[in-house]
């Protein structure tokens, strides 16, 4: 579009004109002081004296003849509003503040972009006009504003000047305190990938985290931030309406929602712009995008190609910098795997991402509410192999996986263990009773043991092997040398999820 077009466009407007008359007087000044700038186009330039002189200084520097001399330069001016003011007044005045011919290439930046902005918005003017005077051509006219527009669906490339910064200047610089939305799962500004095998409970996993957020009430024993959040699910209303109903989330105005259903015709980036600018109305701090595949449309092989998943990725990464806590929710390969490592197609995914959880079922006879969150984070806030357990109140946090895994040991042990001396048991059938490994097997024994609840009999030789059972009086154990008073009072003094569990052995 020719430059007498966006002035024309521009003037039908009430909007103020898009232009730099200072950025365009210092660029040609620049130029006149012997500077060599960026090559512009003429329409680049508003006022119409100003694209005639940088069609001359262009001209003239092709031709290999000077540019700083006024007289010469104003003997080949002819625009009739520079005759009132005198030519070469005109040029004397562009070295007014004695522009600086380093930086030219900033002022022709400023000149580029005003530029672009106005065919912007001359090429918006005529689609509106196009539009209003459409009578019974609809479909016609909206095809010619869809190819009309299509230069607005550009990028628009504006150079930025980078700071690099050294090691004594970020030394100096205040620390940025990280602004958690789940203290060690989800944070303001960054993003976290949640993976797990297919009906494995990630989305009731967030759903309540997406409550205890909306409530500000603590989640896994940590802390959240109060805040609206904004919820896009590939789920069908019908099972959605349920996932809310179990997370306690119908009638809630702060929890909003938009089902894949209702995104056919618009691609990835347009979903998760509209849901960015969702987040904004509403005071919205958390985004969650279950799952990123379903809405990025990474079918087939496109999830394995890490330039589709970086791809897909982007939108999310633009969320995060509006200061947005993302949560995109991802399907773990069959195989399995090391987090990080796990989830369905390309690694790019998680190298994207700024804390990779994995929900996973833990191995052996433990509860089917409980799940292992396992992690890789760039925060040391986020806890790592926590085990985890659905409850009637929601989830609830059970400890390290290493600590929790001995308890539920013991727990297992003190089960299956013979109760009288004549069917004590050696520690191999002890493990197979209780479905553990030997190893795990012996150090449950052996607190057991240490704790009174299983006393042990036999020399632990070939022939004799120590054998186990539970005595009639656990808490006052003939065997143990700490005496009866002592141990039931060692007993006695651990927290009550320690024991309680074994009062009801009988």
């Amino acid at each position: 579009m020719s430059g007498s077009a966006a002035r024309k466009a521009r003037s039908n407007s009430d909007l103020p004109p898009q232009y730099s008359r200072e950025a365009e007087r210092a660029f040609l000044g620049g130029i006149i002081l012997g500077g060599d700038g960026p090559d512009l186009e003429v329409s680049d330039f508003f006022l119409d004296a100003h694209q005639e002189l940088y069609r001359i200084l262009r001209r003239r520097k092709q031709q290999g003849k000077p540019t700083n001399d006024l007289v010469l330069l104003a003997d080949e001016l002819t625009r009739e509003e520079i005759e009132t003011i005198g030519k070469v007044e005109y040029l004397s005045g562009l070295l007014d503040g004695l522009p600086r011919v380093s930086n030219l290439a900033h002022y022709a930046e400023i000149i580029k972009v005003k530029a672009v902005i106005r065919r912007r918005m001359a090429i918006c003017a005529l689609g509106l006009e196009k539009l209003a005077a459409s009578n019974g051509d609809a479909a016609e006219v909206l095809r010619e504003v869809s190819i009309l527009s299509a230069p607005l669906r550009e990028e628009v490339g504006q150079k930025r000047i980078l700071g690099f910064k050294t090691g004594v200047d970020l030394a100096s610089a205040p620390d940025q305190e990280i602004l958690w939305i789940a203290r060690g799962l989800v944070a303001k500004g960054a993003i976290t990938e949640l993976g797990a095998k297919v009906k494995a409970g990630k989305t009731t996993l967030v759903m309540e985290m997406v409550r205890a957020v909306l409530d500000g009430a603590p989640f896994l024993d940590q802390p959240t931030t109060k805040a609206a959040v904004v919820y896009l699910t590939e789920q069908p209303s019908v099972s959605f309406r349920k996932a809310m109903e179990r997370a306690k989330l119908l009638g809630r105005k702060d929890f909003l929602s938009l089902l894949f259903s209702e995104t056919r015709g618009l691609g990835w980036p347009e979903v998760a712009a509209a849901a960015v600018a969702e987040c904004k109305r509403a005071a919205a701090t958390l985004l969650v995008v279950d799952t990123l595949s379903q809405f990025a449309g990474l079918t087939g092989d496109r999830e394995n190609n890490s330039g589709d998943a970086l791809e897909a990725m982007q939108p999310l990464q633009q969320a995060a910098g509006e200061g947005l806590g993302v949560v995109l929710v991802r399907h773990e390969r069959k195989s399995g795997g090391d987090v990080g490592d796990s989830g369905r197609g390309s690694s790019a995914f998680a190298g994207a991402v700024d804390i990779v959880l994995s929900l996973r079922k833990p191995e052996g006879n433990a509860g089917r509410n409980r799940r292992i969150l396992q992690s890789l984070s760039r925060f040391s806030e986020t806890p790592n192999d926590l085990v985890i357990e659905l409850t009637d109140g929601g989830y609830i946090a059970l400890g390290e996986r290493r600590e929790t895994t001995l308890k539920d040991a013991k727990d297992s042990v003190f089960r299956t263990a013979p109760q009288t001396e004549p069917e004590a048991a050696d520690l191999q059938a002890l493990a197979l009773a209780a479905d553990l490994k030997r190893q795990t097997a012996q150090r449950a024994v052996e607190e057991l043991v240490r704790d009174g609840m299983l006393s042990r009999i036999g020399k632990g030789i070939r022939g004799n092997p120590f054998r186990y059972f539970i005595p009639e009086n656990r808490f006052c154990p003939t065997s143990h040398i700490e005496g009866a008073e002592k141990q039931k009072q060692k007993n006695l003094d651990l927290p009550a999820r320690e024991w309680a569990p074994y009062l009801d052995r009988d």
